[in-house]
């Protein structure tokens, strides 16, 4: 299936959670806001993203790389090391170890991310420019909303949803505007996934 339907998919999906909250009155699930953000504290590299592999006094590791559309990097010597969905940290490890059948000594490896391009955020619903977001760093609900132009006159702030997909499951996190901006309760204000769904009734 192709990017641009992947993406149509995720929007049909999210509305049509949106019509089935506001059909059953569905009250919001409780949710572990700790945890969602401990979920989110380390960035999942994606295809499209560029890396930037250094190896301490090792130049023939140390490259500059773009993860291909399949989720691999080419390090040479090393050879292709998977990179979609995964930590700097952990790709930085797998190169280390794999560099291990070439050399005496298990290399001083580090990786980060150069480039983001593999991070979309999608907000729809009531908000003045609704659709497809790709900011250059992780950003969170507050800041999709304020790129999405705000609220409409017509938006329920306290019932906005965000539809998340990811290893543990799909699920719904509820957003209260008021609870997180009057009340300055910020665990609400939650960092967003890629491709996170902010949804404005």
């Amino acid at each position: 299936m192709c990017s641009r339907c992947i993406r149509i998919a995720l929007l049909c999906s999210a509305l049509t959670v949106l019509m089935a909250l506001s059909g059953c009155g569905a009250r919001a699930p409780r949710v572990d806001f700790d945890a969602e953000r401990r979920a989110t504290s380390a960035y999942a590299v994606g295809p499209g993203d560029v890396l930037e592999v250094r190896a301490w006094k090792n130049e023939a590791l140390s490259q500059r790389v773009t993860v291909r559309p399949d989720g691999f990097i080419t390090i040479p010597l090393v050879g292709d090391v998977l990179a979609s969905g995964r930590t700097v940290m952990g790709i930085a490890d797998d190169i280390a170890t794999q560099a291990t059948k070439f050399y005496h000594e298990k290399p001083v490896v580090s990786v980060e991310v150069a480039e983001l391009h593999s991070y979309r955020v999608y907000v729809m619903g009531e908000v003045s420019r609704p659709g497809e977001f790709t900011p250059r760093a992780q950003i969170t609900v507050l800041q999709a909303l304020a790129l999405a132009g705000g609220f409409t006159r017509f938006a329920d702030p306290d019932e906005v949803v965000i539809v998340r997909r990811d290893a543990i499951g799909e699920r719904r996190i509820p957003f209260v505007f008021d609870d997180v901006v009057g009340r300055g309760d910020l665990r609400g204000d939650l960092p967003l996934q890629t491709n996170d769904t902010v949804v404005v009734p």
